[in-house]
């Protein structure tokens, strides 16, 4: 790379996004599916993401 004590690089996109669900399970089955058919290329990309909920006042 040019730089000696540079030893990894990496790029990629972060993405946040508001879901509405009933239960933890079925968020994350909405949000991998979105990863996997709408976000992402699987063949060359891979994905990982966190759930956080948000309570509303």
């Amino acid at each position: 790379m040019g730089h000696g004590d540079a030893q990894d690089a990496r790029i990629g996109k972060y993405l946040e996004l508001r879901v509405n669900g009933k239960g933890k399970q079925s968020v994350e089955e909405s949000v991998n599916r979105m990863c996997r058919e709408l976000l992402s290329n699987p063949v060359i990309e891979d994905y990982r993401f966190e759930l956080e909920e948000v309570v509303s006042d």
